[in-house]
């Protein structure tokens, strides 16, 4: 069992040591702090398109799956053994992953309900660096016309929409092309395979 919580301690360091790194490299340079009038108008343009709301939504799912034990459990599959282990004995496994997962799931809900308002004050600054208050209050007011309605409520439906082409028309497309091209790709990789061992006796 220890091996297996450090396991998954160590794959959940793994996991997220990437996206701080890529928010990290991705933060701006500093920008001159918007007027009181800009940021009013960013955070009617935040209100309306329901920030908040959508990035409560979206972590409630990932919340749950982990909740389920379902996040935990993959990440341990990606250690050798844990799948034949699993599915001989899902009784003892089931269990013990998802009181992890609860404790998983209590954990990111708390950090979320301490970071989630300064993530939407984040979102309101961004908007009021990158526009202007007149153009905020173009958006506001677009925003509540029947078709700036109707766009705030198809929109994620388009989206989905757009992921789900995206899968099937590149994805699932790259996939079967490098599938086509891997003697191609093993070639470029082989001298990768005659590197002498280090601290291999002759």
């Amino acid at each position: 069992m220890k091996t297996i919580i450090a396991a998954a301690a160590a794959l959940t360091l793994a996991a997220t040591a990437p996206t701080i790194a890529h928010a990290q490299a991705a933060r701006p340079a500093a920008a001159r702090a918007p007027d009181a009038a800009t940021m009013q108008a960013a955070a009617g343009v935040v209100a309306q398109l329901g920030i908040k709301g959508r990035l409560q939504q979206q972590m409630a799912g990932n919340v749950a799956q982990m909740k389920s034990g379902a996040v935990i459990r993959a990440m341990l599959a990606q250690q050798p053994g844990f799948i034949p282990a699993y599915q001989a004995n899902k009784a003892k496994f089931d269990p013990v992953l998802a009181k992890a997962g609860a404790i998983q799931a209590e954990i990111a809900q708390g950090v979320i309900n301490q970071n989630l308002d300064a993530v939407v004050a984040a979102a309101t600054r961004a908007y009021a660096q990158q526009f202007t208050a007149a153009e905020l209050n173009a958006m506001v007011a677009f925003y509540r016309t029947p078709a700036g309605q109707a766009m705030l409520r198809k929109e994620p439906a388009v989206a989905a929409a757009i992921s789900n082409a995206t899968g099937q028309l590149i994805g699932a497309k790259i996939d079967a092309a490098m599938q086509a091209n891997s003697k191609r790709l093993g070639a470029a990789l082989a001298p990768l395979n005659s590197q002498p061992q280090q601290g291999r006796k002759p």
